[in-house]
């Protein structure tokens, strides 16, 4: 994703409103989507990477952190993003002002 200003209420709106697009007779309006789904937020970022950063950084995701160290030091946040792929318990979605990093459980 290009240069772009990170807004949650935003992206939250633009989700809301492509799931009430998609299916009407899930959701009554983009509003009642968001407040239905805003409890399984957890992050934003630029990319799927920048919005686990995001989610650990404000506590909204605890990782393991011994797992994914390198020897210098640095985390391997790309396998981080690999094992919440492989685990199926979270969804990405792209929107306009940003990437939200949404949980399924």
């Amino acid at each position: 994703m290009a240069k772009v200003a990170l807004s949650k209420r935003s992206a939250l709106m633009w989700a809301g409103k492509q799931a009430v697009e998609s299916d009407p007779y899930n959701w009554d309006d983009d509003q009642s989507w968001k407040l239905g789904n805003e409890h399984r937020f957890r992050g934003i970022g630029r990319d799927r990477t920048d919005a686990i950063i995001h989610a650990a950084r404000t506590g909204s995701l605890s990782v393991d952190v011994s797992k994914y160290l390198q020897f210098d030091g640095v985390l391997r946040w790309s396998d981080v993003l690999d094992d919440i792929i492989h685990g199926c318990m979270s969804e990405f979605i792209e929107t306009p002002y940003g990437v939200l990093f949404m949980d399924q459980g």
